[in-house]
């Protein structure tokens, strides 16, 4: 199984993390993604690189998108 950690800095990381639960609970097919509030991080796990790869894309995708809102509506 592969595994990939993405790691955020402690501002807004609780609001943020918090958005991207219910992806995390719906999944991705081949994909296992764990939520951590401290230390701040997004664990992923899938089956091949493929899926990792397509499951990272995603939610760094999420992630930028929920930086750009909470920074600018707080």
């Amino acid at each position: 199984m592969k595994k990939a950690n993405l790691v955020l800095s402690k501002e807004h990381s609780g609001k943020i993390l918090k958005s991207l639960e219910p992806e995390a609970e719906e999944g991705m097919k081949r994909v296992l993604t764990d939520i951590s509030f401290d230390p701040p991080e997004i664990e992923i796990k899938a089956e091949d690189s493929g899926s990792l790869r397509a499951a990272m894309n995603s939610y760094l995708r999420w992630l930028k998108i929920s930086e750009e809102i909470t920074e600018k509506y707080g």
